[in-house]
């Protein structure tokens, strides 16, 4: 035995991943055939029947109540007035598997064939013999329903008492029949699905359950003594886990060790069911689960703890040779194997004979116990000598690698102590340094760790040297003798509970079966509450309501659906596959696919693939410490618009076209080049006059292009593509033509409306049959509310585009139809229902980038989504600034949203008492539990009461993680109300916003509180780039920050208003990521301070923000270009692990931004530079806009909707030059 584990352990322990990962697979598969086995399992067979029994329901007082069949019978036979009896039959109508369509099921045409054209088997028509509501047999129809269009339509029938089973035998003997092109033929019904037939997580679900059930119904059944040695054998269990824990960390693990030999052991069981199979082992999973606890006994951890024991105390474990060479892992667990490997295996081989002797005692249940025991050892045996091997030896690098990063974090103190003492330096890992370790250690222990030794020992304890447990030698007779007795015990102990017959657990449950014939469960009835049969009774009752106009008792029977299958005879031709190596692969492919699809082996795959990538970097950053990576040679790439390079080619001529078209200019092609896009003006028609066609002559068979210049491109293209303003947009007015409009037919408004009534269903079907200007029509007089385009279109852009139209012919200058706003290329989806109502179109707004910043020692760039020129080119100078001073520090002093309902009270002596309660511990503990009871992010942090007459305002504070927390906060402040007003009944909540939040406007609240999150940033500018880059010196920025900012804004009894023009920036970052811009008025209170620093040389600058209110996750976050700048940003979405740093960062982001503004403006300001600048930037002549109508209008142009510029002489026109600022 040992010559052959051997070589498989020299084998695993110098290829330990590749080991690893193999066992692993194999384990896989073993675990699929153990899924196959458990679903063809007769075990888990169903022991529900099938069938259905018939239901009986009574109407009284307009409410449908279950009765007996007997009530029924006496309604039929013994009719009295006002009571009627009648039957429903319910016929589904399924879609057969084979049939690929995506078509719904539509009821109505074999619904009124059946009631029209089958007759019953004693010849009476449908009519003849079906209920018919009240008692006007003239002029009313017989009561059927048809369910909507979908994958399982439902017709229902009413019968006289008695017809309905000769109406149904006409149907089976009918057999089949076609309607509209469609098969119907009778189901036998809906086949309960067997364990085998289950998909996904269903079939672990029922497993679990029907293994529950039975060991339920087995244990109210057993004996006493069977459950006392049950439940021992369950102790046991646990204590060998406990015993596994506890040696483990005495070896220096608190958690791999034991989890590798637990791995291995759960390795080996699942090696172990598959092999009994083909051995024929009897695995009963009741007998099975009664005997895991002492299988794991029987097997137990010792073995592996032995030899976990020899590698951690080899002396060439974490200390290296006298060579100074660490010996290899692998050798290490070889030589440890060697040494003890040979005990290893005697006590296997033991305990595997005696547990053979118990294979041959023919004593009941011992025998299958015996044999599973058996092939557990030595699955057990085989995991030990190669997958535990693999996992030791990866334990060993890790360990190694652990102590090697300890050595280099205390290599310096190391060597300073030893330098005071006079002594020879040595390595971390040699002798002289570990017993400093250990006398270290010996130190007295405070409390907590004295108890935690006594509780779960000393972690290493078994690696100290002087340990005698490490060298004792078991003696192998001991362990004979104790594993004899303990067999011997345990026959004798089985002979005394079980008779001396060869019965064993299983023949006894069969002799007593899990249910007497007296405990049969009958069939279940039909469900009269589920929603089917619910809505067809409430018709029903409508239906005799409306036709008698007085209450009426029915007393139904509802039988049990009748299943009908349908197949389309017309089947879409399916296209051409390749019938070998095309169905291989897709066969291989689903294959694969429901294996991965499996709930735990996905799950697995993914752990296994986790784990060993994690593995691989950490020893491979190991192996690498100390060493570095080899620098890459950066390749910059150019921005290059053509190929300078010379090829040739021949221009193909085109083919002659039957007509003879007007010969025009070859259109000129303009390349899309880096440079900014321009639109150019569109040209005026101009009638060429008439000449005669010209013959083309042959192009050259070859064309070399010469190197191209792009600066001279640029140039020359500006030169001759003059810029100019737009051509100012005429406003449409009625009698303005629309020459350019396509002419669509549009049917007369009875016709639309019909067809919006009467067409196919869902109704987003019919409205696909009519046209854009037919839904229009619908919509002006009524028929579609506007509002619920989207919903009855199901073209989120199709009710955009109609929407649109609707208002702009409504409006009085009807521009909007044919305006600029931008309506395309939006996903409309993600604001339908969370950002906007009422959807015609979007708002684009430029979108600039400031900086970067530096920001806490990282660089973020800014995003400003503004129209007001200069703000992103100042905020860039103010970032540039200060980067040159080192960036920007910040803190987070308060992060907390708020809201403030107003609650009136009937005196202020109970509103007193409620303001005193809400303060009082065990009020505030109440309302606490009932505030975060709503979300697992709002945490409750303050209550703060103040009272006005008789109204108490309570402001409450919660953290709402990286949410803005609006809605958040509203829905605890609910709940929170709720419980208060358990307290005082009389309360009235007036509104639960009583603007003592307060949101969306100012107030001394925020600025003294807080209120979303609280920044506070500083920096210092060196005073050589206040004068360089700033243009300005450090004491003229002093005097204006506090003229203008301090004492100018408590001049104007500013609150919150001590700056020069935060919201500017505030207000466009807001935009460029989605946040409420609306809360810019208390955002960006804020207060920016200068002062000299550095003996007046630098400028110390700082700013307080106490309510920034922002968010990454909801509200205009979930738009796809809000969520891309917050991507840039690093800040997008939750934070994994720290629910709220997302938001925080944002602030902190916005915060530095502000100040970098605040910096720009204020040096503008002391240096006068501040009308220059937006004189050049924001009233520049190229984007100076031309007046809406010229002057002097000239002639209109029919052939366009929008008139041209007027014609500029050609030395008015000056050419697109652009200057570098």
């Amino acid at each position: 035995m040992r010559a052959l584990l051997r070589p498989l352990s020299t084998h695993t322990v110098f290829s330990p991943i590749e080991t690893i990962v193999t066992v692993f697979v194999l384990a896989t598969l073993a675990y699929f055939h153990i899924l196959s086995g458990i679903k063809h399992s007769s075990f888990f067979e169903s022991t529900q029947p099938p069938a259905l029994r018939p239901a009986y329901a009574r109407l009284t007082d307009g409410e449908w109540v279950a009765v007996t069949q007997h009530d029924w019978a006496e309604a039929w036979k013994h009719p009295e007035d006002g009571l009627e009896a009648l039957e429903l039959q319910q016929l589904v109508f399924t879609l057969d598997d084979k049939a690929h369509t995506a078509t719904p099921l539509d009821a109505s045409a074999v619904a009124q064939h059946l009631v029209s054209e089958l007759p019953s088997l004693s010849g009476k028509a449908y009519p003849s013999i079906c209920h018919y509501p009240g008692s006007n047999l003239s002029s009313v129809a017989c009561f059927t329903t048809v369910s909507e269009p979908g994958a399982s339509p439902v017709l229902t029938l009413s019968f006289k008492p008695g017809a309905r089973e000769d109406w149904i035998g006409a149907l089976k003997q009918a057999k089949n029949l076609i309607v509209d092109g469609v098969k119907y033929e009778l189901d036998a019904g809906k086949r309960q699905e067997s364990i085998g037939e289950m998909k996904s997580t269903k079939w672990v679900a029922y497993a679990l359950s029907a293994l529950v059930l039975r060991f339920w119904e087995l244990t109210k059944k057993a004996d006493s003594l069977d459950i006392l040695v049950v439940l021992t054998g369950y102790i046991l269990m646990h204590v060998t886990f406990m015993r596994l824990f506890l040696s483990s960390r005495a070896l220096g693990s608190n958690f791999w060790l034991s989890t590798g030999i637990f791995s291995s052991a759960i390795v080996s069981f699942l090696f172990t069911l598959p092999l009994c199979r083909s051995l024929d082992i009897p695995l009963d999973p009741i007998a099975l689960t009664e005997a895991l606890p002492f299988l794991v006994c029987t097997v137990g951890f010792d073995k592996p703890l032995r030899l976990a024991r020899a590698v951690m105390a080899h002396p060439h474990m974490i200390k290296p040779q006298e060579d100074g060479r660490m010996k290899a892992a692998g050798e290490v667990v070889l030589e440890a194997l060697d040494r003890v490997g040979n005990m290893i295996l005697r006590d296997y081989a033991l305990e595997i004979a005696v547990l053979l002797v118990g294979v041959n005692s023919h004593v009941g249940g011992l025998k299958e116990f015996c044999a599973v025991a058996a092939v557990a050892l030595a699955m057990d045996c085989v995991m030990t000598f190669t997958l535990y091997t693999a996992v030791l030896t990866v334990m060993v690098e890790v360990r190694r690698i652990k102590k090697v990063r300890e050595m280099n974090r205390s290599r310096s103190s190391s060597i300073t102590a030893v330098t005071a003492n006079g002594t020879a330096v040595r390595g971390a890992l040699s002798r002289s340094s570990s017993k400093t370790n250990l006398a270290s250690s010996a130190e007295p222990k405070n409390l907590r760790e004295r108890v935690s030794a006594s509780v779960i020992g000393v972690k290493g304890s078994l690696l100290k040297e002087d340990n005698p447990r490490m060298q004792e030698v078991e003696n192998p007779m001991a362990r004979l003798k104790l594993l004899l007795i303990a067999s011997f015990l345990t026959l004798h102990i089985l002979n005394f509970c079980t008779t001396l017959t060869p019965a064993t657990t299983n023949a006894r449950h069969q002799r007593h079966p899990l249910r007497s014939a007296q405990e049969v469960v009958p069939p279940p009835r039909v469900d009269i509450t589920s929603p089917a049969i619910a809505s067809v009774l409430a018709n029903l009752a409508v239906s005799e309501q409306a036709q008698t106009g007085q209450p009426i008792e029915l007393v139904v029977k509802v039988a049990p659906p009748v299943y009908v299958k349908a197949t389309p005879t017309v089947i879409p031709a399916s296209r051409p596959t390749n019938a070998g190596t095309g169905e291989a692969i897709e066969k291989f492919m689903s294959s694969w696919s429901s294996l991965v699809g499996d709930p735990v082996v996905s799950k697995w795959i993914v752990a296994l693939l986790a784990v060993s990538v994690a593995l691989n970097g950490y020893l491979l950053k190991g192996i690498a410490a100390g060493s570095g990576l080899a620098a890459m040679r950066a390749v910059r790439t150019q921005g290059v618009r053509f190929r300078s390079r010379a090829r040739s080619f021949r221009i193909a001529p085109e083919p002659e076209k039957e007509e003879e078209e007007e010969h025009t200019p070859a259109p000129v092609m303009i390349m899309a080049s880096a440079a900014p896009a321009v639109a150019l003006p569109e040209p005026v028609p101009v009638k060429e006059p008439e000449v005669a066609p010209v013959t083309q002559p042959q192009p050259p068979s070859s064309v070399l292009s010469r190197p191209l210049n792009l600066e001279t491109i640029d140039r020359k293209l500006q030169e001759r593509l003059p810029i100019r303003s737009p051509a100012p947009v005429e406003p449409r007015t009625p009698e303005t033509p629309d020459m350019d409009a396509p002419q669509v037919e549009v049917r007369s408004l009875a016709e639309c409306v019909d067809i919006f009534e009467n067409g196919p269903r869902p109704i987003s079907v019919a409205l696909q049959m009519l046209n854009d200007e037919e839904v229009i029509l619908l919509a002006q007089t009524g028929k579609i509310a506007p509002y619920a385009l989207e919903k009855l279109l199901g073209d989120l852009d199709r009710a955009v585009k109609i929407r649109r139209a609707l208002i702009s012919r409504a409006s009085r200058t009807k521009t909007l139809e044919t305006s600029l706003i931008p309506m395309k290329d939006y996903d409309y989806s993600r604001v339908m229902g969370a950002c906007c109502e009422n959807v015609i179109g979007y708002m684009p707004l430029p979108l600039g980038i400031a900086g970067p910043l530096k920001i806490d020692g990282l660089m973020y760039p800014i995003p400003m989504a503004t129209a007001e020129g200069t703000l992103v080119a100042s905020t860039s100078r103010g970032c540039k600034a200060l980067n040159a001073g080192g960036g920007v520090t910040t803190v987070l002093t308060y992060d907390g949203m708020t809201r403030g309902p107003a609650i009136d009270f009937p005196s202020i002596v109970r509103a007193a008492e409620a303001k005193a309660w809400i303060e009082s511990e065990e009020g505030y503990a109440i309302i606490k539990e009932a505030f975060e009871s709503t979300s697992r992010f709002a945490r409750l942090q303050k209550i703060k009461c103040a009272m006005a007459g008789r109204t108490l305002f309570v402001r409450f504070a919660t953290r709402t993680g990286d949410a803005m927390g609006m809605n958040m906060i509203s829905k605890a402040t609910e709940k929170a109300l709720e419980v208060l007003g358990r307290e005082f009944p009389e309360m009235i909540v007036l509104c639960l916003s009583g603007n003592y939040c307060t949101d969306k406007k100012p107030a001394a609240i925020n600025w003294i509180e807080g209120r979303g999150k609280s920044i506070v940033a500083e920096a210092v500018i060196p005073g050589k780039i206040v004068k360089s880059v700033l243009k300005t010196t450090v004491e003229s920025l002093c005097n204006v920050n506090t003229k203008k900012n301090l004492v100018g804004s408590a001049m104007a009894g500013s609150v919150g208003g001590f700056n020069a023009h935060a919201a500017n920036i505030l207000t466009a970052v807001f935009l460029a990521t989605g946040q409420d811009p609306a809360q810019n008025v208390e955002s960006s209170n804020c207060m920016t301070l200068m002062e000299p620093t550095n003996n007046g040389e630098d400028l110390l600058m700082t700013i307080s923000m106490p309510c920034i209110e922002v968010g990454t996750v909801g509200g205009g976050t979930i738009l796809a270009p809000q969520q891309a700048v917050l991507d840039m940003l690093g800040v997008r979405g939750a934070h994994p692990t720290n629910p709220g740093q997302n938001a925080q960062q944002l602030a902190r982001i916005i915060a530095s931004a502000v100040m970098a503004g605040e910096l720009s403006l204020i040096s503008a300001l002391a240096a006068g530079h501040l009308v220059r600048a937006h004189l050049a930037h924001n009233r520049s002549q190229l984007n100076t806009p031309m007046p809406s109508r010229p002057q002097t209008p000239g002639p209109e142009e029919t052939s366009h909707q929008v008139p041209s510029a007027p014609p500029v002489a050609a030395s008015e026109a000056k050419p697109y030059v652009v200057e570098a600022k």
